[in-house]
């Protein structure tokens, strides 16, 4: 039997590639795990992610006696999915997506991890690995598409609830009217920091423990209706408690602390769907059995004989030089306009327009390059806010153009109406066609409602949908050597104004600002 001193120098000589493939991936994606950390840290919908790489690490450290009678062989088979991460990465860069990059960076790792150690090693850190899928926040289109149905669905079954107990209550949007007072459901209410922690601790617990497939299926999509029950209930509670005691009361402490509350009563929801399960019929999945291996000694003999120094460097190397590579295949020219968007017309069927400035930590977040915000007026008619700003090129670090579908909610506006319209031309403009196709949005807050009209317009194309509008970035950026593109967006209040005179009034001003706008795209 191989003495004590023998085993742990063979645990470094295992450690030390991995400790690496670690350091080389963090060197190589330093900035996106800056940007990651920041996210877990601000935004409480994520901030679970901080505990999943320590959990991960557990886990796998707890399948050490598996891996103890494991051959460690080189496997190349490995390199389709290094080679498949760099495209990830490339995808990610040149579609302004930063959800994409992590994931190439975890792809990453996970195909360094199987070329040097083996596929063996693989099939014992698969659940740890693909755990660390889960500490990525969700891309931001899928997030903010998500966070505005589970808001209207927290408001609607929320008032329900408080009308349940005799609490007079009505709701309009993601408003909660309490007659005396209201109640908004915003963004930081939808719920989602309730769904992914509580979607987490259900994968763990479904793998964890000793459950057949059928019964981690459900214990898994139990997470989603327990979470939003959690939620309804925190903002019924927060309304009966408002109705009770005043509006001060809800606040402050209390929605803090009821936050904490809730979430301790569905880990009880769990506890007890758990322990269901347990009395259900149905054979315990067999426990792990560690693979036998020819000519092992003993059964802590660890055998690194065709540990490949060759592979390590190998891998190092590719991972290294992502950054250089794909950071110059990604790195476009830019686009700049024809001439500056502060010469765009200020006069429009009688309209004038006044020019303003956006405030600088705004634009800052906006990321462009140029931008114009003009305030049309005319005398006895509505007034006519345009708003366009263009990007010379788009980066997935905040250089992008933001969809007002995903930023108005979040600002605290309810999108009432949401359709997409084609204004024909009278005449077709060349690089757009013989009409014009735009977003529009029926929004409301506190009593205000507006007419928003926005599209994408720029490299000869016109989109209105946030998913093309990303393909065709990636598909344009390869193919076109560029990503630059502007972002339109006019606003009309509706305020004693007519819906069907507003859409007319507005439809002309699309058509102007669009053509107009050629006039400085390049």
């Amino acid at each position: 039997m191989k003495s004590v001193s023998t085993r742990d120098k063979n645990w470094v000589k295992v450690l030390i590639p991995l400790l690496g493939i670690l350091a080389v991936v963090a060197m190589a994606y330093a900035e996106t795990i800056d940007l990651l950390v920041r996210q877990w840290l601000k935004n409480d919908d994520f901030s679970h992610g901080l505990l999943i790489p320590p959990v991960a690490a557990y886990l796998a450290w707890q399948r050490r006696e598996l891996l103890r009678r494991t051959t460690i062989k080189t496997d190349w088979r490995a390199l389709l999915v290094l080679v498949s991460a760099l495209g990830v990465y490339l995808v990610g860069e040149l579609g302004a997506e930063l959800f994409t990059v992590r994931v190439s960076m975890l792809l990453l790792f996970i195909g360094a991890i199987w070329l040097v150690y083996g596929l063996q090693v693989m099939r014992i850190l698969r659940f740890p690995l693909a755990l660390l899928f889960l500490m990525l926040p969700l891309p931001g289109f899928i997030y903010r598409n998500i966070t505005f149905p589970l808001q209207l669905l927290s408001s609607k079954w929320s008032v329900n609830l408080l009308q349940a107990f005799g609490v007079s209550a009505f709701r309009e949007g993601n408003i909660v009217d309490l007659g005396f007072n209201q109640l908004q459901v915003v963004e930081a209410c939808n719920g989602l920091r309730f769904i992914l922690p509580l979607f987490t601790l259900g994968v763990l617990l479904a793998f964890m423990g000793r459950f057949v497939w059928w019964k981690r299926l459900v214990i898994i999509a139990a997470t989603i209706p327990i979470a939003i029950m959690a939620n309804i209930l925190r903002i019924a509670g927060t309304g009966i408690v408002s109705n009770t005691w005043g509006a001060g009361a809800a606040q402050g402490f209390f929605h803090s602390f009821s936050g904490w509350v809730v979430f301790m009563v569905c880990l009880v929801f769990f506890g007890i769907l758990a322990w269901i399960l347990y009395l259900l019929p149905g054979k315990p999945a067999p426990a792990r059995q560690a693979p036998a291996q020819a000519g092992t000694a003993a059964p802590d003999a660890l055998t690194i004989s065709r540990l490949s120094w060759t592979s390590l460097i190998i891998v190092l190397l590719l991972i290294a030089l992502v950054p250089a590579v794909v950071g110059r295949m990604a790195q476009l020219p830019a686009r700049q306009l024809k001439k500056p968007l502060q010469e765009f017309p200020a006069y429009f069927e009688g309209y004038s327009g006044v020019f303003s400035e956006m405030d600088e930590k705004m634009w800052e977040r906006v990321g462009g390059q140029n931008y114009a915000l003009i305030q049309y007026r005319a005398q006895s008619r509505p007034p006519v806010h345009f708003y366009t700003a263009y990007y010379e090129y788009q980066r997935k670090a905040g250089d992008f153009i933001h969809s007002p579908k995903l930023c108005l909610p979040g600002a605290g506006w309810f999108i009432q109406e949401n359709r997409t319209r084609t204004v024909l031309f009278d005449q077709p403009v060349e690089m757009i066609g013989a009409g014009l196709t735009f977003n529009e949005l029926v929004i409301s807050n506190m009593g205000q409602r507006q007419l928003v009209y926005y599209w994408y317009q720029g490299r000869n194309r016109n989109f209105t949908n946030e998913y093309l509008a990303k393909f065709y970035l990636i598909w344009d950026g390869i193919w076109r050597r560029r990503t630059d593109g502007a972002l339109v967006r006019l606003v009309l209040p509706l305020e004693g104004v007519d819906l069907v005179e507003a859409r007319q009034l507005l439809d002309r001003f699309a058509v102007f600002a669009s053509n107009r706008l050629t006039e400085f795209l390049p």
